[in-house]
This record gives C-alpha cells, structure tokens and sequence, in this order.
C-alpha cells in the first residue's frame, strides 16, 4: 500500500517537506516506539499532521487494525470506542491528550499512549529503510467507527480488499490519481472519504499530498498555491462557500455578470478558463479535479462551478463501501448526479432502495452480526438510500429510507439520540431535531402554559438551561442552531411515531415573537450586525444569539474571526464567538480589545479606471486595425 519512491516529495506540511524515503524511515521509528502484535486494533485520535500518517502506517507495518477517531469527539463518545474496540494502543496529541485520559478514566482500561509530539520530536534511524510488508487482502486494514440508526457508533470493518478496489478504481480505470498528483489535505483524516482520497490513494500511486494546518481561509489558500494544487477533495458545504466567495465579486460587477451569462451560454471550458483565469490562479492555478462526496452538492453550485471552467466530480458512497459506490468521470459530468457505478461495483435498486455488491463492500459490523445480517444479504449492502438509475447508467438520489440526518459536511446524525437527552430536562415535555438549512434545529414544547410569543424571558431560560449546556458538551457537528417553541403537541401518528418531516415546515409558518427594533449607536456593533447579515441574509437584532438566532455555523466563525482579525486586528477562537449570549455582549468585547478599526474593502472601481501612461510596440497597418476595433471592444 506505500512503496519507497526515494527522495520524490511525499508530504509537505507548511514549511516542512518528507521524501517517501524520510515517511519510511519516520514509519520505522514509530513501530519500533510503538510495538503491536498482528491483528491487535489501535487508535487514532489526532488532528491532521505528519505524524498522525507516520502512526497510522507504522500500525499497518505490524499488521495491526487502525482505527482512526474525529479528534473532536467527547470523552464519552472515545470511551464507548475504546470500551468496543478494545485498542491494544492510542496515539493521541498534546492537544488531545486530556480527552483521552478523561474516557480511559471512565473506562478502568489500561492502555498503551503515545504522544505523536514526543514521538516527532526523536531523529528517526537515517541507515536503514524497511519498507511496507504486502498486503494479505482478506486481512482487516481498518475499522471506522459511524452512527447508525440505533444511536450508537458502529465500527465499519474495511479489509486490504475494500481498499484497493476503490484504489485501484480511480488510479487504474478512471485514472483521476497519478505519479505527478498534488493532493490536498483538507478535511479530517478520521473519516473514509478523505482517508482514502487524500491519504491512501495519492501515497499508493507516488503523489505528493499537502496538508493544511487548519480550516481558516489563509492557511487553505496559502496551501494551495505553495504546492500547486492539483486536486481537491471537499465537502459541498466547503464548495458552497468558495462559489458564495466567488459570486459575490462576480455580481457587484456588470461585466462580470455579463460575463458569467456568456460563459454560461456558451458551455466552453476553455473559454472560461481564460475568461476567468483570476479565480483559477486563486486556487493554485493547476486544479485539475474537484472532487465532492460526503452528501449531495447543491446542483446550482456544481453547475457556477462548470461555468467558471471547472468540473466537480461528485460521487456517492458510505463508509461500508469504502467509501465510493458510484463517481462522475471527467468529461461526462451530469449536474444533479453523482454518476455511474465505480468500476467493479454492481449497483441494483430494490424497492426504491439503492444496493451494492462488490469487492469494496465492507465485511461487516465490528462484534454486530446481528446489524451486519441486517444490510448485508447475500453480497448486497442495503444502503438505506433511495434512489433510480436513468437510461445511461447515472445515479439519481431522492430521499432516505432511515431518519438518519445527513448534513452537507458528510456528518451523520441521529436525531433521536439528541432528543432522548434533551428530554431528561424538566424544562421541556416534548421535542423534535430535524435539518433546516443545512443545520440542526429543534422544536420544544415548554413544560410550562407560557406563550413564547408573548413571553420572550421563557425562550431566553430555554436557551440558557438547556440548549447551551448541550450545545457545550457534544461534537461541533451536533450542536442545535435553532430553537422553536410551540405549546402545540408535535404531529405524531396513530402509533406515536414523530412525524419529523413536518417540523421544518411547522418552523417556517410558525408565529415568531415581534420584538421592537433596537437601534445601537457603537459602530463596532453596527459593522459586526451588517457582516452578519450580509452573510446570514436575517435581520438581526442585539439580544440575538450568534448560533441559535443568527446560525453561525462553524464555517461561517472561522469566516468571521477572520473578518475580526482583519477589521479590528484581534483574533478569537471561532469556537469561542458561540460562548457570547448576544450579538451586543460580542461587540462589546470587541470594542474593549480591539487594536486597530478598519473596514477592509477593494476599491475596485478607482483600480479599474486607473489611467495607465505606456507606450505600446509599433505594428503593421493590420494590427493597427485590430487594435482600433478591440478598443471598441473594450470600451463598450
């Protein structure tokens, strides 16, 4: 799975770059640091770096499972990992160390830790360079661990086999991967999609992988330029927010726009490319592949992505596909479709329901025949999905069969999990999370006869007693971004079954409180409400919650601390922009800590009217003509 290509550029990492004989060498030293028997399991609970690849083959050099964990996990969630696992080691960080402690504490385990800091801070062995074993395919290779419908994580069992048909898939017969790749490493490497397209995929071929050293907008451009990018790998909610950026600028310009519509017309990747050549040089200027999975893009963003000269190709899979079950080919891309079947992959749809065979489909559930029988029959995996395949062999998704709540940065949720927590409280007698705009959202039913429309003080205690302390103990991706109330029972049926899917719209026709218009006179809240806004399209007021009124999602924070930073020269975590109760409490820490006040924008107008005073080089009377005509051109 990893060959010695000597001293070609395997990872580069900031200012650091590994030859694939320095990754080997670095593999060598962590499995002699870390000795593991054959077929022991071992955890993996990092974010991404160097040394979270060192560790993860080191366990593949023994021969030994990896089991790779979201760094962002609880302690609760890692304990129920480690409890089912039973890892016979865990690597974990200086940053994750604490949490690991925590869940062994809970657990009365003892296991092995090693600290990837310590370890990357000891000179590997520079003599000798033992290479990788060959793999023996039927052998477990990893173990990912993803929520199902029971509420409880269940570890997915992928061997060397599952691997290397979709490896062997995208390098051999759709050959997206090749010697002189340029991988960005963006997303998490706990997670099958950007393990396998960013980690194993480029190293098995020879390519050179670029990790980014964290999601802000800085680091990620600046990656992508130092190493010439020449494919992505994302989610749709990362592709939405590059377009968002891009048609902004696109639509404050009447050239531009016309531009946009005459590129759209015309369908031309070359002429869209030179066109828009700005946008491609943004990205590194070698983007070859887009690539989007984890859930469904957004057709209008696949289609201004085609417009502006780019491909995105989306598939569809899941983890116990490992991960890819269909993927769109370069050149035949299909808005609205995550394409045809990948090679070696059957696909049949039964009763609606999407079905897959073939040697990527995983060997099971970990200790869980029982669930493994329940989507496994006779070499068919059950997706749970819905779906139909046209006439020329494209997928089309249109709904799921489970309640499972897929968000658009491939996170599993289960809503049911989050409502039987909430209903311990004493504060709520009822409750239903569902997906609105792409984030969670709940609909509680107060143990109280108060009516929030009149009652803005009873939204407040909610908030503050029970939507805030589990906001602040689960996982990111599980966080409630938006609270309705109602005194109304929520529709069920005879059985009492919640009918979820009439919470969304129950939410939008829902009487809101009418609150008087605030007017604050502080710029700073001014200039942080108007960047909300902008952004959020909501109008927002100064006793708004930055997450549950106005959705701030992760995304958008790590937009704002960088507009903070840019405007007001300060620097908060975009983890702690939710811990302020109010958009005001936030402006006003801002204005107390601020050291600078400046709204940064691009005059472009003066820049493009700019008089510029050079002589041209003289030409025939045919080029003078030319010349004459493309200034009417141009001025027009």
């Amino acid at each position: 799975m990893l060959k010695n290509h000597g001293t070609k550029t395997a990872i580069t990492f900031v200012d650091k770059s590994i030859s694939y004989e320095q990754l080997l060498q670095r593999i060598n030293q962590f499995s002699a640091a870390c000795p593991l028997t054959g077929g022991a399991n071992a955890i993996i609970f990092s974010e991404n770096r160097p040394a979270y690849i060192y560790a993860f083959y080191a366990i593949w050099q023994q021969k030994a499972v990896a089991i790779p964990v979201d760094y962002l996990s609880t302690a609760s969630e890692l304990a129920y990992i480690i409890n089912d696992s039973r890892p016979a080691l865990i690597y974990c960080s200086h940053k994750t160390k604490e949490i690991v402690e925590e869940a062994l504490a809970s657990t009365g385990l003892i296991i092995r830790l090693a600290i990837l800091d310590e370890l990357e801070n000891k000179t590997p062995h520079a003599d000798t360079v033992v290479g990788m074993p060959e793999v023996e395919e039927e052998n477990d290779a990893v173990i990912i661990y993803t929520s199902g419908t029971t509420g409880s994580p269940k570890g997915v069992v992928l061997s060397y086999r599952n691997l290397l048909q979709n490896v062997r898939a995208v390098s051999e017969h759709i050959p997206i991967y090749h010697a002189g790749s340029r991988v960005l490493v963006l997303l998490p490497l706990h997670h099958i999609f950007p393990l396998m397209g960013t980690m194993i995929c480029p190293l098995y071929v020879g390519a050179t992988i670029a990790i980014s050293p964290s999601m802000l907008s800085e680091d990620i451009m600046a990656t992508l330029q130092n190493n010439k990018i020449t494919i992505i790998i994302g989610v749709p909610r990362l592709y939405a927010a590059i377009r968002k950026g891009i048609m902004d600028k696109v639509n404050k310009s009447f050239v531009a726009r016309t531009l946009f519509a005459l590129a759209k017309r015309l369908d031309s990747k070359t002429f869209s490319r030179k066109v828009f050549g700005a946008v491609h040089r943004k990205l590194g200027g070698e983007v070859e592949n887009l690539v989007s999975g984890g859930a469904a893009l957004d057709p209008a963003v696949g289609s201004d992505f085609k417009t502006l000269g780019f491909e995105v190709l989306e598939g569809y899979g899941m983890t116990e596909a490992a991960p890819m079950i269909t993927f769109t080919r370069p050149g035949r891309v299909r808005i609205g479709s995550p394409g045809e079947a990948m090679p070696g992959t059957d696909i049949r749809i039964v009763d609606g329901e999407i079905t897959a065979a073939g040697d990527n489909i995983m060997k099971g559930y970990y200790n869980r025949p029982e669930e493994t029988a329940a989507v496994l029959k006779d070499g068919w995996l059950y997706t749970g999905d819905l779906g139909y395949i046209d006439d020329d062999g494209y997928l089309y998704i249109t709904g799921r069969k489970k309640e499972i709540i897929i968000l658009s940065n491939g996170k599993n949720v289960n809503p049911a999990e989050i409502e039987e927590e909430l209903l311990a409280s004493p504060l709520i007698r009822d409750c239903g999370v569902f997906a609105m705009n792409d984030q969670l959202h709940v609909m509680l039913v107060p143990e109280t006869s108060e009516q929030p429309a009149e009652n803005e003080a009873l939204k407040s205690r909610l908030i503050s007693g029970l939507i805030e302390p589990y906001n602040k103990r689960v996982s990111a991706y599980k966080k409630l971004m938006g609270i309705h109330i109602t005194t109304c029972e929520l529709p069920r049926t005879r059985l009492g079954k919640l009918q979820r899917f009439r919470l969304a719209e129950l939410a939008e026709h829902k009487e809101e409180p009418k609150l008087p218009s605030a007017t604050i006179d502080d710029p700073v809240y001014g200039m942080l409400a108007s960047w909300i806004e902008l952004e959020k399209g909501i109008k927002v007021q100064p006793n708004h919650h930055p997450e549950m009124d106005c959705g701030l999602d992760s995304l958008d924070k790590v937009s704002f601390h960088t507009y903070m930073k840019q405007t007001f020269g300060i620097s908060p975590d975009p983890q702690e922009i939710a811990e302020f109760r109010t958009v005001l409490a936030l402006s006003q820490w801002v204005a107390e800590n601020k050291t600078k006040m400046e709204e940064i924008k691009v005059d472009w107008k003066s820049i493009l009217h700019e008089k510029v005073h050079l002589k041209l080089p003289s030409t025939w009377f045919t080029g003078q003509i030319a010349l004459w005509f493309s200034r009417i051109f141009f001025q027009l």
